[in-house]
């Protein structure tokens, strides 16, 4: 049976009866770094020493880095910025650094939240299982090229604040449904992403992201 892992962003305390060692990821997502630095932004220490970003999360006790992926932002008017290259460069950043990493696909060429999960210009057209095929591509797209260059994602994202679904209109949840059918079309693009995870990263776990849990 197919598994999905639901993140909860939480702190929870336990009293064991005996001591146990529980491991905590500290990480943060700095996908406009690339941008910021081409801008002409620096980023210093507190001893105001100009360092690398990625240097910069490992000595302030950060382990883990969240990076967002888009389709192609150009179709958006934006830049080349969280595109696949884009990832690529920084994730090379973050491994260099021995930091885990985390992929977050938005399955967007722009930013995808719960009020907004606008379909890539270049899916626009596709019929269902042409989407379902699509979000399986760009998925295994980004992450063998990652691995191609010896990095392998700790964690994949499959769509980002998906409260209200994604890839809109088909994978839209249909909250005025009362059965299932709310959330099928949903649950088979979110599918898609997770077999070609699996595929690529065996390992690696898949993380439905909600916003509001």
């Amino acid at each position: 049976m197919r598994k999905i892992f639901f993140t909860i962003i939480a702190a929870v305390v336990f009293l064991p009866l005996r001591a146990q060692t529980v491991s905590f990821a500290r990480g943060a997502d700095v996908s406009w770094c690339t941008e910021m630095e081409a801008d002409g932004m620096r980023f210093y220490d507190a001893d105001k020493n100009e360092t690398d970003i990625f240097a910069l999360m490992k000595n302030i006790g950060m382990t883990a880095i969240r990076l967002r992926v888009w389709v192609d932002p150009t179709h958006y008017g934006y830049g080349p910025w969280s595109d696949k290259a884009d990832v690529i460069a920084k994730a090379g950043r973050a491994h260099e650094q021995g930091l885990d990493l985390l992929i977050d696909f938005h399955y967007s060429d722009y930013f995808a939240d719960p009020g907004r999960q606008t379909k890539p210009a270049s899916w626009s057209e596709m019929s269902f299982d042409e989407l379902k095929a699509a979000v399986a591509a760009h998925t295994t797209d980004v992450l063998q090229a990652l691995k191609n260059e010896g990095i392998e994602p700790k964690w994949v994202q499959v769509g980002n604040e998906t409260t209200s679904g994604m890839v809109w209109e088909d994978g839209r949840i249909d909250w005025n449904e009362s059965d299932n059918t709310r959330w099928n079309n949903y649950i088979a693009l979110s599918n898609a992403g997770y077999d070609a995870v699996k595929a690529v990263l065996p390992q690696a776990t898949v993380i439905v992201h909600h916003d509001n849990a």
